[in-house]
């Protein structure tokens, strides 16, 4: 908050933070913070749960809006900009934040905060973080507005922190290099308070008094070691409406080892006693296919989905999905409105579950090449039942004519069949080209609906998304190539 309100040299502050270590909270909160002293210009959450929020290309136009709809002179010199070059927001990053920002900002100085976190969860194939490389080229003229930014240590973006223009001009603060004391103490509390209210709101069953006991939150903040998405996924697991909390609080405690940090020796414990708890009833192979199968679709997919429509997806019923995800609330959340999105806690769960090394049952393990293969097939059945013109449309309209399209879209074709004409071809491309047994499945669903190619570009106009279509044909291009090269 200091670094918000009081000048100084370095306009960029890095937020660094392991998984699980509460970055995305404290931007939440700092967010509404500066937001109430109207400091906030713009924000911009990132997250790979999200096709619209992992793409760099969005991030600059969304920032741009946001300071547009806010300060009245940045908005008229904007739409100039916009008037003369209607394409700005496909242009390159760099074009971009200079015509975006860079250039709007210079004719009013603006002291603001614009606030980028978990840029770590966007698509970026550069060695260093592309929206740091061309921050760092404009930082400077941008000045007085600062960039707060949050992301896990990865080496892009270290690089990108490092850069020569951008290095003198950041502050850093290591959110997982804080004492550990301190740390300990706020998750002492937080879960203090969170199993206190476990145990007032389950009054069909008797807990000791008092509970917890002391010890058991010693052991438990312990455990956490200094994670606070251990500390929450601990509670989740606790208060599970299908135990007992005292049960459930021993499972816990009982183990011996300690974890200290994210990964084999840190949460992915705590993941695995949850699966196994989870499904301690199920003996039987297939069973647990279809336990891999929702959770592959869940963790792979490209924009998080409903019961409903993972139901349509799989070809499976509501009822079985319903069954599968029933005692993994602790680490999904699983609406109870069942055309309501399922969403991952945190994505230490889907990185567990598609890692060998950490995830060692094999009933749970996700191999993402081959579920991506399984759900591309699924996709191209889908798109079987399309129709011409689906949602009866004059000849000749155009689509901004059409006041309520998205919610016509999407009573007609449903949500499912929507996913399946969008990602089809991206998970065709993430999947496995070893030529082995469904590629040829694959080959004979994909040349069947070539046939009805016409139907799905119809589909992608009304949404808006005409340049997927060359981009999904391209890749269906280059899977082919690799599939043939691997005979």
């Amino acid at each position: 908050m200091l670094w918000a309100r009081q000048p100084q040299d370095q306009n960029v502050f890095w937020l660094n933070g392991l998984a699980g270590t509460g970055k995305s909270t404290i931007t939440q909160s700092f967010s509404e913070t500066i937001a109430n002293d109207g400091f906030l210009g713009a924000s911009f959450f990132c997250s790979r749960d999200y096709f619209n929020r992992r793409e760099l290309k969005n991030i600059f136009p969304t920032l741009a809006y946001q300071l547009a709809c806010r300060y009245p002179h940045f908005r008229r010199k904007i739409i100039t900009n916009l008037k003369e070059d209607p394409t700005l927001a496909h242009a390159s990053l760099i074009s971009q934040l200079e015509n975006l920002l860079v250039n709007p900002l210079s004719e009013e100085t603006i002291p603001c905060v614009i606030v980028i976190d978990a840029l770590d969860e966007c698509i970026d194939d550069q060695p260093a973080s592309a929206i740091l490389s061309v921050l760092g080229r404009f930082v400077k003229q941008l000045s007085p507005v600062k960039f707060f930014i949050t992301g896990r240590p990865e080496p892009r973006i270290r690089t990108g922190f490092r850069l020569p223009l951008l290095q003198p001009l950041t502050q850093i603060f290591l959110l997982h290099e804080v004492e550990l004391a301190s740390v300990n103490n706020d998750i002492q509390l937080y879960l203090t308070q969170r199993l206190t209210a476990i145990a007032k709101q389950r009054s069909d069953i008797d807990l000791p008094n008092p509970w917890p006991h002391d010890y058991e939150i010693v052991a438990l903040t312990k455990k956490s070691a200094g994670l606070f998405i251990f500390a929450s996924t601990l509670a989740r697991f606790i208060e599970s409406e299908h135990h007992e909390p005292s049960e459930r609080l021993q499972l816990v405690v009982s183990e011996e080892n300690c974890t200290t940090h994210e990964g084999l020796a840190g949460i992915d414990s705590l993941y695995s006693q949850i699966l196994l708890d989870a499904f301690s009833g199920i003996h039987e192979p297939d069973m647990f296919k279809i336990v891999r199968r929702v959770l592959g679709m869940i963790v792979l997919a490209s924009n998080p989905l409903s019961r409903v429509e993972l139901s349509v997806i799989l070809g499976a019923p509501p009822a079985l999905i319903s069954t599968t995800l029933r005692h993994l609330h602790s680490v999904i959340l699983i609406p109870a409105n069942e055309s309501k999105e399922i969403r991952i806690f945190h994505k230490s769960f889907p990185d567990f579950l598609q890692d060998r090394r950490r995830c060692t049952d094999p009933r749970f393990h996700i191999n993402s090449t081959t579920h991506h293969g399984s759900i591309t097939l699924s996709c191209l059945e889908l798109m079987k039942k399309l129709e011409e013109n689906p949602c009866s449309l004059p000849p000749f309209i155009m689509n901004q004519d059409v006041s309520n399209l998205s919610q016509l879209l999407e009573h007609k074709l449903g949500g499912a069949l929507q996913y399946a004409c969008s990602y089809w071809a991206r998970h065709l491309r993430l999947s496995s080209t070893s030529g082995n047994g469904w590629t040829y499945q694959v080959i004979i669903l994909a040349t069947s609906m070539l046939e009805k190619a016409p139907l799905w570009i119809e589909v992608m106009s009304l949404e808006n998304h005409l340049d997927e279509v060359i981009h999904s044909m391209y890749g269906l291009l280059n899977w082919a190539d690799k599939v043939s090269g691997s005979f």
